[in-house]
This record gives structure tokens, sequence and C-alpha cells, in this order.
């Protein structure tokens, strides 16, 4: 029997009465041997909902185009990397125009394997099909195998409909956070040109690559002269023995008149001390930075005095009008601008990278196990030896006295969150100038990087001291050759599109960055999807904000820390010069934490696993904590990132419930929130909810669509927020929570 058909009805459904009533069903129970067969039920169909374990891309195209389908919508439950089954232009030009008509959505699993096949299958006669059996939407499933298939056809919003729908959406929202061609069709939509855009295409699936700028391009010959000296200085200073030219390690920087580390004369003569006052200046000197901790035997970040390198950039295939506007600024610093080519001092190179972008031009150099800077005729050597416990124990000291200045000076409800959130800051400063190392090994014409490599978001008042955070940050970063970000106010989305071109990997903080102009700077949502193995070096962008959560195209590609604290911002405030002075105290130490940083992630190149990017940073960290034989603070995020422990939205949630200030009301499937607060308040309430959560907002309420799953999120039952209960106070654990937030300012508030 190849099919068994049927009339039924549901009797927990009130529109499908029992004795087949005018909600009844039709059913049927069909085997399917020829794919054909089963794509039959699709034909005509104005839209298709879709879970599926396998799915062929060219099935999908052509599903919408020679069988009539008007939309798909599928959740494809086997593939963790599903753009690598796009192998032909054309497929994947097919696939962009039908994404970019509203037609196709493909949604990719995120964590376990979904092996569910159902379908529901909307006609234009407002009758729907809802499909349960085990067809996949592939060619594999019809080539080897038989298929068996249940049907259920009934009319367009009925119950037994609906539920099926939202067993489709539950899919949805637990299997799956990203969907297919999303990264390549904003990149698109900025495309200059067709031909533009089909370069873009043809990249996406790995059948050519895309062309860098030429600014691009001069910066790159740049810094591969520079990788080439850094390479040759390192290579010097890691083995004295093995080098080719006599170099000179000295401290001042005009001549070698002595010796930073010992040698044995008697070993090789080209090594003694350069004392004599008729010796030869030498080709590279090793000097002192000016801020050395003098805690160990050897310099923390020693600088490479190259004042006769000089760095080449050929300019025969480049646009000449480019040419001659970068080798003006070089020919002002003592460059010439040759037929081919422009040659400049290393000096007036790093100085017009420093002028063009406001940071300096930074390298990681894997195979040397180096990370440099650049700084007029100086390169920073930043990877240096592993510390002593002791010297670790200074370093974490440091960064916990700096994160402290909350519990001493700053007035919050919730301390430790924010504690940890700095502390969070921290990690991402440290793992970003290792972004591009991560791109590289990541990198696949499939992947959307910008979901994996994100920015940094900064939120908090004026007084939060998050541009302070993120100076310090850059201070340890740069051996404190870099002592701000750049102001919001002076850069545009010009500014954001050409930082890409310097090839410096060295973080680019944005301060006071408004929310407005953050929407109107597009380059930031596909900041990372022109990057390839062969691209120059761009920074990562870290942004502080007085303003609440940008929107959700771009909170998708930031990492966002909340910084609810306040310090004291004026001379008349109580505190404020017992403040400032802590602070400075913290600012004096010399603190070389990134230089050990640097050095273990460079030995152990935690990116060639392809599986973490700050969550390596916190690895060494906690390894740090060890090798010190120091206790981890509560606040330090060792386990996971600070704002998951500590998620801003359910605290200002838990709070407003405990305060009383939100009721909750029942609607079918579904609860509403209605806040004592004003609309435009309650306009954060909503948008720091998951997505899972299906919410909406309307005046000053938010209609909640999972209410299980918020509830699940939130602390309590759904009977107890209808009830009032969850109002009185949260569970014990979560009071104690409160509580250890709170007592710091409360103490503080009343005097206790």
């Amino acid at each position: 029997m190849d099919k068994l058909t049927a009339t039924i009805s549901f009797d927990r459904f009130s529109d499908m009465p029992e004795f087949y009533g005018p909600g009844a069903a039709g059913y049927r129970l069909e085997m399917v041997k020829q794919r054909a067969d089963f794509l039959d039920l699709f034909e005509g169909a104005r839209h298709v909902d879709a879970v599926t374990y396998a799915e062929t891309p060219e099935l999908m195209v052509t599903m919408l185009t020679e069988y009539g389908v008007g939309s798909l919508d599928v959740l494809i439950g086997n593939a963790d990397n599903y753009a690598d089954h796009v192998n032909e232009v054309s497929t994947a030009r097919s696939l962009v125009q039908l994404r970019q008509d509203d037609r196709l959505v493909i949604r990719l699993k995120n964590r376990k394997t979904v092996h569910s096949k159902i379908y529901r299958i909307v006609m234009p006669d407002d009758t729907v099909k809802l499909v349960q059996g085990s067809a996949n939407l592939s060619r594999n499933s019809w080539e080897y195998h038989t298929n068996q298939i249940s049907v259920f056809t009934t009319d367009i919003g009925t119950e037994f409909d609906e539920a099926f729908e939202t067993f489709i959406d539950e899919y949805r929202e637990r299997y799956s956070d990203q969907t297919l061609l999303e990264g390549l069709v904003e990149a698109i939509a900025g495309a200059d040109s067709p031909q533009e855009r089909e370069n873009r295409i043809e990249y996406w699936v790995g059948a050519g690559d895309l062309d860098m700028s030429d600014t691009a391009a001069l910066n790159r010959d740049a810094v591969e002269d520079l990788k080439a000296v850094a390479d040759r200085i390192t290579a010097v200073v890691d083995d004295p023995e093995e080098a080719a030219e006599t170099v000179a390690f000295v401290e001042g920087p005009e001549n070698a008149d002595r010796n930073i580390t010992e040698r044995d004369d008697s070993t090789d003569e080209n090594h003694s001390e350069t004392t004599d006052s008729t010796a030869e200046p030498p080709e590279v000197g090793l000097v002192e930075s000016a801020h050395e901790t003098g805690l160990t035997d050897t310099l923390d970040r020693p600088r490479v005095r190259a004042p006769e390198e000089k760095i080449r950039m050929g300019t025969s295939t480049v646009d000449k009008d480019v040419a001659d506007e970068f080798g003006i600024g070089l020919r002002n610093r003592g460059g010439t601008v040759e037929d081919h080519s422009i040659v400049a001092p290393l000096s007036a190179y790093n100085n017009q990278v420093r002028e063009s972008t406001a940071i300096p031009t930074m390298s990681v150099l894997p195979e040397a196990e180096q990370i440099v800077i650049g700084e007029d005729d100086e390169m920073i050597l930043v990877a240096t030896e592993d510390p002593t416990s002791g010297v670790l124990n200074h370093c974490l000291e440091t960064i916990e006295e700096y994160i402290e200045t909350v519990e001493n000076h700053g007035h919050t409800q919730s301390e430790t969150a924010v504690m940890a959130k700095m502390y969070e800051a921290f990690l991402y400063g440290f793992w970003a100038p290792f972004a591009n190392q991560y791109a590289e090994a990541l990198s696949s014409p499939s992947r959307t990087l910008d979901n994996v490599l994100q920015h940094l978001y900064i939120e908090g008042k004026s007084d939060a001291g998050k541009d302070k955070l993120t100076e310090y940050i850059l201070r340890l970063i740069s051996d404190n050759t870099v002592i701000s970000g750049v102001d919001a106010d002076e850069i545009g989305v010009k500014a954001i599109r050409g930082i890409r071109e310097w090839d410096t990997s060295f973080p680019y903080a944005i301060i006071d960055a408004e929310k407005e102009k953050l929407h109107g700077w597009s380059p930031i949502r596909n900041y990372w999807s022109d990057w390839m193995p062969t691209s120059v070096d761009q920074p990562c962008l870290i942004f502080t904000t007085n303003d609440a959560l940008p929107t959700s195209e771009f909170r998708n590609r930031m990492k966002i820390l909340n910084m609810d604290v306040s310090f004291p911002s004026n001379p008349e405030d109580p505190g404020f010069h017992e403040a400032q002075d802590d602070l400075s105290n913290v600012l004096e130490r010399r603190n070389p934490i990134f230089s050990y940083v640097a050095r273990r992630m460079l030995t152990e190149r935690p990116w060639t696993d392809s599986h973490g990017t700050i969550e390596d940073v916190r690895q060494i960290f906690r390894e740090f904590y060890d090798e010190a034989d120091r206790p981890q603070p509560e606040y330090f995020p060792a386990d996971e990132p600070a704002e998951k422990t500590y998620d801003t939205g359910r605290l200002k949630w838990q709070r407003d419930i405990q305060g009383g200030r939100i009721t909750f009301a029942s609607e079918p499937g579904a609860i509403t929130a209605d806040f004592d607060r004003e609309e435009y308040e309650v306009y954060d309430y909503e948008k720091r909810l998951p997505k899972r959560f299906m919410s909406e907002k309307s005046a000053t309420s938010v209609y909640i669509g999972a209410p299980v799953e918020f509830a699940e999120w939130i602390g309590h039952s759904v009977e107890d927020l209808l009830n009032g209960t969850a109002a009185v106070g949260m569970n014990s654990t979560q009071s104690d929570e409160v509580q250890d937030e709170s007592s710091g300012f409360f103490a503080r508030l009343f005097g206790d």
C-alpha cells in the first residue's frame, strides 16, 4: 500500500469538532519514491515554512523558479558550514537575488543537529498543507531512499495550523540565530558597480579574490619592509651569536656607548663593548622605554632605534593620483618620490600613519614570535620573556587596583557586575591586536566574520569612567604611546572605511559615539566582510557612548558592556580629590602585562584551533593567576563573558519586577508587561530582551511571545509573574545577589 487517506479531527482544537465538523483536516499517509512527486506538494505554493535536516541549494532555487513557490523560509539542521555547499557562482547569484527580493530566508543551526523534517505549505486558496515525515529537501534524500510522509490539509488560521506554525517557530528560536547570505547581501548593497557586486559573489563562493584599494597596497608594501626589519632585529636580540651583523645594545640612541646585556668579550670580538669614541654609530640601537618597571633584569619593552632604515612602496600598479597624494606627505618628512616607487625613512612612514589614523603601526609577527609598534624612528618590541610570579603578581594587582576604584569611589547598585565588565574590557583590549590572526584562521568565503570578530561597545553615563578605562587599556597596549581615543565628532564614514587600509592592528577607539552617528557609519555592519588572507591588517573598533543600545543590526556585531556606575566628576563632589589621587597612583604604576599576554599568545597560537577569541585571553589570565599564586577576585570573569553572567537587561527587569514597577497580564500564548515608566524608558527594556522571546513594544507595554522562556530567564515562574508574587521579592539566590551588588552603594549612602 503506497497511500492511506482519511479525514481526521482533534478534540483539543475547538474549531475541529468531533464527527468531522467544519474544522476537520484531510489526512494522507504516503510512501514517496520520487523527488518529483514530493516537489509536486509545493507547486504553486504562496509560501513555505520548513525545518529540514538537509537541503540542496540548487533545489531551493528550482522550487522558487520552476515550481512557482512564492517564498521559502527554511531552517537547515545538519551543516555547520552550509555555505560551503554553494559551489557555483550562478547558484549564489540566484540565492542572493531571491534573498534581496524577500523570497528566501535560509536559517543556519547554531548548536544541536536538527533531524526533524516538517513543512508548512500555504496555498493560494488559503488552504495549508502540514507535512511531517522522513523526506529532506536534498538530492541525496531521493537518490538512495524511499520516504514516508504524513500530509494534513486544513484552512489557514485554524488552531491546528497555528499550533503547527508555533512548533516551527520554536525550532527557529531555539536552534538558529543566523541566516545565510546576510553578510554578502549587506556587502553587495554597498557595491559601487555591477562588477564589484559580481566580484563579491565570486569571492563568497571561493571563485575569485577581492581587489584591495591602492592606499592599502601602498601600506602593505611599507609594512612588509617594516616586518623585514623587525624580523632581523628580533633574530639578533633573541640569538646574538647567530647575528649576521654587529648590533649595539645601547641606552643612548646617539652612539653605542655601552652594553645593556653583558657579553663575554673573549668569545667574539664583534660583540665587544662599543666604548671607543671613534667607533661607528650602530646600525641599530636597542634602547630603553621611558616606562620600564625595573621589576626584572631584562627590559619590559625594549625599543629598536633604526634611523637609517628605509621603507619602500611600489607605485607602478597604483593609481597616479593616489600615489602622488601619498607621496606628498612622505616627501615633507624626508621621503623621495621616484618613477615607480616611494622611499621614506622609517620615522616618516610611522609618523604619516599616526597623523592619518591617530593610531600607530602595529604588526603581529607569529614566526618571529613578536609584535612591533612603530613610534617615530623606533620600533617597540612588545612580546618579552615570560615573567616571574612576582612580576605577574604586580601586574595583576595593578589591574585589580584600577578596577576596584569602582568599589572605593563609585556609586552603583551593581558593584560586582561593573567590576567584572571592566575586567572583560581589559581582556578584549588585550585580544584585539590578534584579531587578524583569528580572521585568517576563521576566514572562509562562506563564513561571516562580522558575527565572530565583534566590536567593543562600552555604554554608560558621562561620569561612568568608560573613557578613562579605554584610555588606560590603550596605554597598556602601546607602552604609553597612545593615551586617548579619537573624538567621534572628528570622524565619519570615510574615516571608518579608511582605517582598514593602513595595515595596522592597533585598536581604534572612538570616544563619545552618539547612537545617531553610529547608525550612519554603515561600514561597521560589514567591517570584516572584505577581509581575506591577502588583505592588510585592520584594527578592531572600540566605542564608548553615553547613549543606550544601537539598533539590532549593529548590536549583532558588538560585544556590549554596560558601566552602570557614577564617579565623582566635579571638584565640588564629595570624594572627588581622593578618587583622582587613587586613580593617578594606579596609572603611574608601570604595568607590562600586555607584553606577557603577547608572549603567551605568540608561543601558543590559540587562533590555530579556530574555536575561541577572547576566551583564549581569558584562559591566559587564569593561568597567570595560578602562576602568580594569587587568588582570583570575585569579579574576575573566569568562566564566561561578564556581560553574560551579569546580563544588564535581566538585572534591569529583575529590579523593576522586585520594585513593583512592572505588572503582567495574560495573553493567548503570551504575556504582556505593563511598566510604570515613561515610554522612552520602556524602549530600552524591550531592546535588551533576547530575540527568542519574540517581544514587541507598544506604548508603555511589552508583549512577550515566549512567556515560559522569559520566566526562566528572569528567575520566576509565569504564575508568579501573573499573580504578582514576583514583586514581593526575588528568590533567595537572587536576593542574595542583589544584596551583594547593592551593599557597597547603600553602605556609603547611609554611612554604615
